[in-house]
């Protein structure tokens, strides 16, 4: 049996992560038939592992009362801390002859102990723009003081501060696998000093992510009181991150949201959706997704003709909620990935390199647009150019996301050389 470790993601609340975890999951296991895969869950392991289950992962990790309250990243990051002294405490013991198997009796350096394979899955986290890169150092290091091979999988990886890069230059380099997904990480890497020898471009592995059959589809939106009707229907994907990112007091990000709406509606006609990516359990009492959906609705003028995903879906069903529409707007890369893996025409909202790579993978990079710099008059325009051209969209999508989604898939094969 192969023990696969996932560290740095989740299962549950993002559907993005949620996505990447099965897609590599499914994957792997057509490569590797006794693959054993254990997620390391830093925010919430019951919730990720209700949503693992299914698909043969168990999640470990600290249960807090609260892992989105406004200490949970303290002490989070004093947890990797203690860790990565326990263990690298032990390495250095273990190496003059002294067994001290007591400092890593946690749940989470079993796991990594025992583990013949790390795959580090932190999509866009492993970066110092909008994130904190030392999370995925300290996994890193921590896999690294236990001599374990170390992958980093479909990532967009950086910037960095230039206080960072020492570090981010020994994991990377000490690292055995590394497959990025679009061009402009493998700039950023270059620029550092990172060694290429291990490193490989690839799309992003999320494209083989399943969806849910229409039949569930038809069930969720009979629950939203959402109804296919003659006019188009349009999805409007919300961003929870770049909203709070934004520091807007004004909130002009949610007036340009609702404007996108109301445009949507009285110039093509549509029936919208405001559909979430990032759904935190009600509980835990944390604004997600959802939460500014609700906020944008408040501004919205035409109300009749747009509907909130308010349930708590999941990576799959999402994505069939996204497939069922003729036009897709995304915020979040992911939901972008869902919809342009379906052949659904999309305009992507941008706030990182990430979603430019992607959608010129797609050969779809005119309609991709940097939100944080965008007028009004700039989307709406990109918006209805995907309109119009909505045919000769499709037909380029459908052209190339089978080539897109069997490179993705033959990553697999760089895991299974890698483990052998």
């Amino acid at each position: 049996m192969v023990r696969i470790l996932l560290t740095n993601t989740n299962c549950s609340w993002n559907a993005g992560s949620a996505a990447q975890v099965i897609s590599t999951v499914e994957t792997i296991n057509e490569y590797i038939k006794d693959a054993n895969f254990v997620l390391i869950s830093d925010n919430i392991p019951e919730l990720d592992n209700r949503h693992c289950r299914e698909y043969g992962v168990k999640a470990v990790g600290p249960t807090r009362k609260n892992p989105f309250s406004k200490h949970a990243y303290t002490l989070k990051l004093l947890a990797s801390i203690n860790s990565l002294t326990r263990s690298g405490t032990w390495a250095i013991l273990k190496r003059i002859g002294i067994h001290a198997n007591r400092l890593i009796d946690t749940k989470v350096l079993k796991e990594y102990n025992t583990s013949d394979l790390i795959i580090d899955l932190s999509g866009d986290s492993f970066s110092d723009y909008g994130n904190y890169s030392i999370f995925s150092i300290l996994s890193i290091l921590i896999g690294l003081s236990f001599g374990k091979k170390i992958a980093l999988y479909s990532q967009s990886i950086g910037p960095f501060r230039r206080i960072s890069v020492p570090l981010v230059k020994l994991c990377l380099n000490k690292s055995n696998l590394i497959v990025i997904r679009e061009v402009e990480t493998e700039n950023i890497l270059k620029k550092i000093g990172v060694n290429f020898t291990h490193t490989y471009l690839a799309p992003e592995i999320a494209f083989l992510l399943k969806s849910a059959p229409p039949e569930k589809t038809s069930e969720i939106f009979q629950k939203e009181g959402i109804s296919k009707s003659n006019r188009p229907l349009i999805g409007l994907g919300t961003n929870i991150f770049v909203h709070n990112g934004l520091k807007s007091g004004n909130e002009s990000d949610v007036i340009l949201m609702a404007n996108i709406a109301d445009f949507l509606v009285e110039k093509i006609g549509a029936q919208v959706i405001l559909v979430p990516h990032v759904i935190i359990p009600a509980q835990y009492n944390f604004e997600d997704d959802r939460f500014l959906s609700q906020k944008i609705f408040q501004r919205i003028k035409n109300k009749d003709n747009v509907r909130l995903i308010k349930g708590d879906y999941s990576a799959v069903e999402l994505k069939g909620i996204i497939g069922q529409c003729d036009l897709f707007i995304g915020t979040r890369m992911h939901s972008n990935i869902a919809s342009t893996s379906m052949y659904i025409p999309t305009v992507a909202l941008s706030w990182s390199h990430k979603y430019h790579g992607i959608m010129r993978m797609l050969g779809q990079e005119e309609y991709c647009c940097d939100f944080r710099i965008a007028t009004f008059d700039d989307i709406t325009q990109k918006i209805y150019a995907a309109w119009q051209n909505k045919s000769e969209i499709r037909e380029e999508l459908i052209l190339r996301v089978p080539g897109i989604k069997k490179s993705a898939f033959k990553t697999g094969e760089l895991i299974k050389n890698l483990v052998n």
